[in-house]
This record gives C-alpha cells, structure tokens and sequence, in this order.
C-alpha cells in the first residue's frame, strides 16, 4: 500500500538534506599556496565540496522522482476511484 503522506514528508526531507549539504559546503583555507599543508587542505576542502555537491544533486533528484510518484498515486487511485464508482452505477440500473 502506498502512503501519499509518507512520500511527500520523505521527499521534504530529501529537500531538507540537500539543502544542508549545500549551505555546508566548506570555503578554502587561508595559507600560502606553496605551503604544501595548505594545499593539502585545499584539496580535501575541493573532495569534500565535490561530494557534497553530488549527494545535494542525488538528494534533490529523490525527492523530485518521491513527488512525481505521489502525483502519480493520486492521479492513479483517483481514476480508479472514478471506474469503480462507474461499475457501481452501472449495475445498479
């Protein structure tokens, strides 16, 4: 059984965490460029913020792919809704 409400709170939550992973994305350190601790730093604040980024990205893509199948749940469990109803009708007469 699908729950509509649990898809539309996981998909505002993957909103949430991409959002989060987003705004913690860490800014360069100061430092000599040449000073090889700063450049290692450096890089490890450039891995960091490369995998952030690609988690935000992954997490914005559930949760767009959560509220296109909640639509899709609704739409579907509507138009059944709707034959049953007709089915209902048509035999009463």
């Amino acid at each position: 059984m699908v729950d509509p409400d649990g898809l539309r709170a996981l998909a505002a939550l993957c909103g949430d965490v991409a959002d989060a992973l987003t705004d913690a994305q860490t800014a360069p350190t100061a430092g000599p460029a040449g000073q090889g601790t700063a450049a290692a730093v450096a890089a490890g604040h450039d891995a960091v913020n490369t995998a952030a980024a690609a988690l935000a990205a992954r997490a914005t893509s559930t949760g767009y792919k959560l509220r296109t199948a909640d639509g899709v749940y609704r739409t579907t469990d509507a138009e059944s809704g709707h034959n049953l109803a007709a089915i209902d009708r048509s035999i009463e007469v």
